[in-house]
């Protein structure tokens, strides 16, 4: 067992003292403070804070805050993966005798930021002030490579040759402080991450797909036509979904409440259960809605789906995305990508389709609210799709983060290693890398990609370095270097998990 703690410093704060000002401050109209307040920066707003009571209330504004998280892609961390709830891994209040220790942590202090518990009778902190102030503290972190390390044996019984096969091709999925593994055994190991404890062992059996697993329960698809959902910290199996896919492969979503499914089929085998999306009630397996994918009764292939605040969308053989509602079964949109081999993926109340027209990325946002077209994006593809014979994929898939747009390619459809090219929202080209498909991503802007650095000085060959990356608004951002040693297994917004599988030993960086 190892407990390190790297640390790092942040000095952005709310000062429960205020300067004194001279009375010329009081002479200036509101409205021209308002909108000169509009124009600054957070350093900017924080020093015009410390002035004097007055101006503190004044640039302690949602109006002033929100706009500088949106700039720099934090809106998610006081919405989907809301900071001020969760927990810190190290202590989150400064000793009271340890005047030094708010600059010297890398947990965020909540002390920094003022509630109505102050004795200075000052105004609590705004709510998206404490959301910018979290996550500058985060991204601060994650920039200098600063966390907790943690590090635990993995409970594998087996030689370190047999671990190492166990283990190198893995997946791993975390909820909250829960981390599951499933090998290449389709056993699932669950793991307590902050307390270092093996939780429960799910047993082998032949899966019909991925797994999922959210708010302490874990849903895996069987080839046996049923979808169990388990109990992440005993293993106990709470409920059984029959969706009688048999032997199928199963596409398969989950939010904690609903399970989605949709039945995958090759060889051009179809039949009705292929042209619909199923609803089920985890708590008592019971199908509660089922999506029609084509109301006209033809052969519709469903290329992808995704799920998110209980919206489904689906892109479809040609241009077509349909959304619906999925507790009322309600289809509230149907959209039309301008082009070919359609992708779908919802954002924060956007819907976003990525398809292929002629030689082109087509990007095109709509309003999750209204299905009004926000949006198109035309991103020119480094291979023509005219080069691929007829038979083949495309080769391109896209990821919208934080207002960029990733274009993955790879030409065989197979290969693990795939150049990605990053874009923004105006089509413009940032950078080209590699990715590795293999690793398992949160709902984080933080992505490993691999570069070429140039061959040293009379040598002929390139060096090949991974590396993180924050993927921003404004384009992608280098933070470090990481150990080619180990293999990453999870990264989100606030944590990076790394296993030695020579040694089974399981590394858990928290940057929060």
């Amino acid at each position: 067992m190892a407990d390190r703690r790297i640390s790092g410093s942040d000095n952005m704060c709310e000062s429960t003292t205020a300067a004194s000002t001279g009375p010329l401050i009081y002479a200036v109209p509101d409205v021209l403070i308002t909108t000169i307040l509009q124009h600054l920066s957070a350093s900017d707003l924080c020093h015009v804070a410390s002035c004097c009571r007055w101006l503190r209330d004044a640039t302690n504004q949602d109006s002033l805050w929100l706009p500088l998280c949106q700039s720099r892609g934090w809106e998610r961390y006081g919405t989907s993966t809301d900071l001020a709830k969760i927990a810190s891994f190290g202590p989150s209040k400064q000793a009271a005798d340890d005047s030094a220790a708010g600059d010297d942590i890398v947990t965020f202090q909540e002390d920094r930021i003022v509630t109505y518990e102050n004795t200075a009778g000052l105004t609590s902190t705004c709510r998206w002030k404490g959301v910018y102030m979290r996550a500058n503290h985060l991204e601060k972190n994650w920039a200098t490579n600063c966390s907790y390390l943690k590090a635990f044996d993995l409970d594998v019984e087996e030689s370190p040759r047999h671990r190492t096969a166990h283990h190198e091709r893995s997946r791993a999925v975390v909820d909250g402080d829960l981390l599951a593994i499933q090998s290449v055994s389709k056993e699932i190991h669950v793991y307590d991450i902050r307390n270092n404890t093996l939780q429960c062992v799910i047993p082998s059996i032949e899966t019909a797909g991925l797994f999922k697993f959210r708010d302490g329960v874990i849903v895996v698809p069987f080839q046996s036509g049923v979808a169990c959902a388990f109990d992440a910290s005993t293993g106990k199996l709470l409920q059984t979904i029959d969706g009688n896919w048999r032997r199928d492969a199963v596409s398969l979503l989950f939010d904690g409440e609903l399970v989605i499914t949709y039945v995958l089929t090759f060889n051009g085998k179809y039949s009705d259960k292929f042209r619909a999306i199923y609803v089920w009630c985890v708590k008592d397996g019971k199908l509660i809605r089922i999506l029609t994918v084509d109301p006209t009764g033809g052969d519709c292939v469903c290329y992808n789906m995704d799920y998110r605040d209980k919206m489904v969308a689906a892109a479809f053989e040609g241009d077509c995305i349909r959304v619906w509602d999925a507790k009322s079964g309600e289809c509230v949109h149907t959209l039309k990508c301008p082009g070919e081999k359609s992708e779908v993926q919802l954002g924060d109340n956007v819907i976003v389709g990525f398809s292929t027209k002629g030689d082109e990325c087509v990007t095109t946002i709509w309003s999750q609210d209204t299905g009004e077209c926000q949006k198109v994006i035309h991103v020119g593809l480094p291979v023509p799709i005219s080069h691929f014979r007829k038979h083949m994929l495309s080769g391109y898939n896209a990821e919208l983060i934080n207002s960029l747009i990733l274009l993955k390619f790879d030409p065989m459809c197979c290969n693990p290693i795939r150049s990605v090219y990053a874009h923004n929202l105006r089509g413009e080209f940032i950078t080209q890398l590699m990715s590795d498909t293999y690793v398992e991503k949160g709902n984080g802007s933080k992505r490993l990609f691999y570069v070429n650095d140039p061959p040293p000085k009379g040598e002929g060959q390139k060096t090949q370095n991974r590396v993180i990356f924050n993927v921003t608004p404004n384009g992608l951002v280098k933070l470090f270097d990481v150990d080619s040693s180990n293999q990453i297994i999870w990264i989100d917004d606030i944590r990076m998990i790394t296993c030695d599988n020579k040694e089974g030993i399981l590394l858990v960086h928290h940057y929060w």
